[in-house]
């Protein structure tokens, strides 16, 4: 079933400031790798020819931008890979996704005008492990830093013990105990929030009771939550 995306009918004077910014200032970073990696073909002679870095200031505008656009998302109440059409919040353009842990990825980059990867929902090797490929390629993947808003963090065996870089979320938040907030697509609830703290991996719930580790698949206890199956993040900025 597709919806329509009230969010962005809603919002549309928000987002299309938070866009313009983000189309602007996209022009200005050293994104060499969009002219392989694009939904949009339109953008890559843009920015073919640019290789300036962006601002600390505007790289906020640009993380500013996803985490709306993303939350827009998950205002909506998307189940697990439903199809959706998304309208980008400027060009008001229109393009079909599915809500799988990539493809949620896929849309809100694709709405904020960063192009990262090629055809996410139909390579063979699966969604997360082209994001992967892609910004390994660049060395854009971290492991021992905090990422950011707006960053990919992914996950191994979430689906098989013997699976690596089977899941993805996007990073909406840092507390100040480093627990990371992310939206992700899961087979049972679809788009939902989750958590994960790498500094407590062997812990469901923080000091004050609060959830800081998810869990990501049936059983197994503590080697089932999101800090024992993280594998790695990947951002196409800097790291905060």
């Amino acid at each position: 079933m597709n919806k329509n995306n009230s969010f962005f009918q809603n919002n549309c004077l928000i987002i299309n400031k938070l866009c313009i910014f983000t189309c602007v200032f996209l022009l200005c970073f050293n994104i060499i790798f969009a002219r392989t990696y694009s939904y949009d073909k339109k953008y890559i002679d843009i920015v073919e020819d640019i290789n300036n870095p962006i601002s600390k200031e505007n790289e906020k505008i640009i993380r500013d931008t996803i985490l709306a656009i993303a939350k827009g998302l998950l205002d909506e109440g998307y189940s697990y890979n439903e199809s959706t059409i998304v309208t980008h919040p400027i060009t008001k353009e229109e393009k079909k996704f599915l809500m799988d842990c990539s493809g949620f990825i896929a849309a809100v980059y694709w709405a904020s005008n960063i192009v990262v990867f090629d055809k996410q929902a139909l390579v063979a090797d699966g969604g997360v492990r082209t994001m992967h490929k892609t910004l390994s390629k660049y060395n854009k993947i971290y492991k021992e830093e905090t990422p950011g808003i707006g960053d990919i963090i992914m996950f191994d065996r979430t689906t098989s013990n013997n699976r690596d870089l089977s899941h993805a979320g996007l990073v909406i938040g840092v507390d100040e105990n480093k627990t990371v907030s992310y939206i992700h697509s899961t087979v049972s609830k679809g788009l939902m929030i989750g958590y994960m703290n790498l500094e407590y991996t062997n812990d469901r719930l923080g000091k004050n009771n609060e959830l800081i580790n998810s869990t990501l698949k049936r059983g197994g206890g503590a080697s089932a939550y999101a800090s024992n199956l993280f594998n790695s993040f990947g951002t196409v900025l800097s790291l905060p």
